[in-house]
């Protein structure tokens, strides 16, 4: 028994990954015709951008190698349901989950809320 499977035998289960390459873990693209729930965090809030499409990368400069990574010094540009697009800076997130999908998770320890001035 996977450690990963459904125990629950009615509940589809999740389609498999691509094989890795030798020793290796796989690498799969985001599905761009998908539509996400973003949870981001700046200092004073967190953030839920629901139900968004994943657009592309925006950058200042070129990328200066064919290899070299944009999103470093870039942008995740994203657009809502309503067409309003608007970028976001990639560090601030911290989970992306397709569209309506209910995450399971354990909160370990909760920030202590800042008092407003």
């Amino acid at each position: 028994m996977s450690l990963f499977k459904n125990p629950a035998s009615d509940s589809p289960t999740a389609p498999e990954p691509p094989k890795p390459p030798e020793g290796g873990l796989p690498v799969a693209l985001i599905d761009p015709s998908k539509r996400y729930d973003l949870y981001c965090s700046i200092p004073s809030e967190d953030r839920l951008y629901e139900d968004v499409k994943i657009i592309g990368i925006r950058t200042f400069e070129p990328k200066k190698h064919e290899f070299a990574p944009a999103l470093l010094g870039g942008y995740l540009e994203i657009e809502a349901r309503s067409g309003a697009r608007m970028m976001i800076p990639h560090l601030r997130i911290h989970m992306i989950c397709e569209h309506g999908a209910e995450p399971s998770y354990k909160v370990l320890r909760a920030r202590k809320a800042v008092p407003d001035e």
